[in-house]
């Protein structure tokens, strides 16, 4: 074991992102197999939404293990691809649960043109990557992946598109009249409020312990508020509920 090439920084940006990912892969995981209690596809998708999501902070967390354990950073193409890689599927998948939710009838126009667009993008992105990994991203000696324009603007598109869909589902469930669904659109506003901030503050580069806390602990409220988004616990239901009524 050895952590030479850490400093402090580093272990806390490492350390709180490698909580963060592993809380959202449970979180994840558990609503996936939710599937087999219910039988409904979107429980797969609205799982790897949130998995996929969170792969812009992979790249910071497998890397702290690998220079915790192994005293060598993660391989560039790698690094690159893990925080790049992903947002296609998240917002695709993402885009399958709303429209499976809200918008069944109208699934097949908005999702046939999405797989289009976001499946050339990831087409190009992978053969940059291999052609030449600096239009795609660049990683620091601080081991932060910068990204270009082109996955920027791309990350940007991903995010407004994935808050757009999000405020429709949580908006819909606060215009229920069933208390308990209410709640729940409550906390998936929450969390992609606080996911958005959480990831636009993120994409700067700080140098404060406690901003970098602050931050994960932003993301990390955000992963338990989305899985309360779905499957509201009952005993936090009767404790809500009850405080309201």
């Amino acid at each position: 074991m050895s952590s030479d090439l850490l400093s402090g920084l580093d272990l806390v940006r490492g350390f709180t992102s490698l909580v963060f990912v592993i809380m959202s892969l449970i979180i994840g995981i558990k609503i996936i197999l939710k599937y087999f209690e219910y039988k409904q596809k979107v429980h797969i998708a609205v799982g790897l939404a949130w998995i996929f999501l969170s792969s812009s902070w992979w790249h910071a967390a497998f890397n702290f293990i690998s220079l915790w354990f192994f005293n060598a950073p993660i391989n560039n193409y790698v690094a690159i691809f893990m925080v790049n890689g992903f947002i296609s599927p998240a917002v695709l998948c993402w885009m399958y649960s709303v429209t499976t939710l809200l918008y069944e009838r109208l699934k097949r126009e908005i999702m046939i043109p999405s797989l289009i667009i976001f499946g050339l993008y990831e087409i190009i992105f992978l053969i940059l990557l291999f052609v030449n990994p600096n239009l795609v991203g660049i990683v620091r000696p601080t081991y932060i992946v910068d990204r270009t324009l082109f996955t920027l603007t791309f990350t940007i598109l991903a995010i407004i598109i994935a808050l757009i869909m999000g405020f429709l589902l949580s908006f819909e469930a606060l215009g229920s009249s069933d208390v308990k669904i209410k709640w729940k659109g409550r906390f998936l506003l929450i969390a992609f409020i606080l996911f958005t901030l959480g990831a636009i503050l993120d994409s700067f580069s700080w140098t404060e312990f406690s901003i970098i806390f602050l931050i994960r602990t932003l993301l990390i409220i955000s992963v338990v508020s989305y899985y309360f988004g779905f499957f509201l616990p009952e005993s936090i239901a009767r404790l809500l509920i009850k405080d309201i009524q």
